[in-house]
């Protein structure tokens, strides 16, 4: 097993992870991980406090996100990594903040629909979860199981909300077309790199977004399996991509940094090729 060196693919509850950035920098930092990129869901507001943090503990951070996509050709969720933000990114701001809203008002009515379920929850017992943004899914999910205790193995993802594969929810979400996402990570001199494309059965498309502009593909990440190591590598290798990967750390007792991940000389690579430094 290879020991980790950089993690590209973690979050904290910016959006939907559940710690805060200092206890996800230390969680990182005590399993031995060097690089840390913090990728919550379209925003990178925080980055600022990301670095003041990752200083004085003492671990290498990079400015990043991962940006809620979808193909609307093939009605399939694509989650593309922007990697090595620079300072100001108008392009990506202007896409994820159009869509954080319509993420809000889409969730609030999740939280409508399960009052009429029977559930008693309010839009302010999920926020609490989420002190610095909108109210994610794992909020609700936070919420109901403080209030209901004695429910929560019933209160799960699936269960709550359904498949991730329902178009019509898909469809009103409002994600972002993954061709103008992809476009407006290049825009602003970032690196697009298609996050977990096992979860989401992107494979067949992958050769589509490259032309979009497509730089990289994750090639370690906790939903992989065997297969799937093989497969992305030999993407990355079919098209010249970026190799990047991650824990896509959330919650704690669900994911464990220094299992997923690249080793020093995969990172070095990845830096070389993408011309970067940190």
């Amino acid at each position: 097993m290879k020991k980790i060196y950089a993690d590209l693919h973690s979050h904290t509850n910016h959006s939907d992870g559940l710690l805060e950035i200092e206890d996800v920098l230390k969680r990182a930092k005590d399993k031995g991980v060097e690089v840390l990129a913090i990728t919550d869901h379209d925003t990178s507001d925080h980055f600022g406090e990301i670095k003041k943090k990752a200083e004085e503990i003492g671990i290498k951070t990079l400015k990043a996100l991962e940006m809620s996509c979808y193909d609307y050709e093939v009605d399939k969720k694509v989650h593309i990594v922007a990697l090595f933000l620079p300072e100001e990114t108008p392009n990506i701001d202007n896409l994820c903040n159009d869509f954080l809203k319509r993420r809000d008002s889409n969730h609030r009515k999740l939280i409508e629909d399960l009052n009429k379920k029977g559930y008693d929850i309010s839009y302010a017992d999920c926020k609490k979860f989420s002190p610095y943004s909108i109210v994610f899914k794992s909020n609700i999910i936070q919420a109901l199981k403080e209030k209901y205790p004695e429910k929560k193995e019933e209160i799960t993802f699936s269960k709550i909300f359904g498949s991730m594969k329902d178009k019509k929810k898909n469809l009103q979400m409002g994600y972002i077309d993954v061709e103008e996402g992809i476009k407006a990570i290049l825009a602003d001199c970032a690196i697009p790199i298609i996050a977990h494309p096992c979860q989401y059965e992107n494979y067949p498309e992958i050769e589509k977004y490259v032309g979009f502009g497509l730089k990289g593909i994750e090639i370690s990440h906790s939903k992989m399996k065997e297969i799937d190591y093989k497969i992305t590598k030999d993407i990355a290798n079919k098209y010249d991509l970026l190799e990047s990967g991650g824990t896509d750390f959330h919650d704690p007792d669900k994911h464990h940094f220094g299992e997923f991940g690249l080793s020093k000389d995969e990172f070095e690579s990845l830096l070389e090729k993408a011309n970067k430094t940190i």
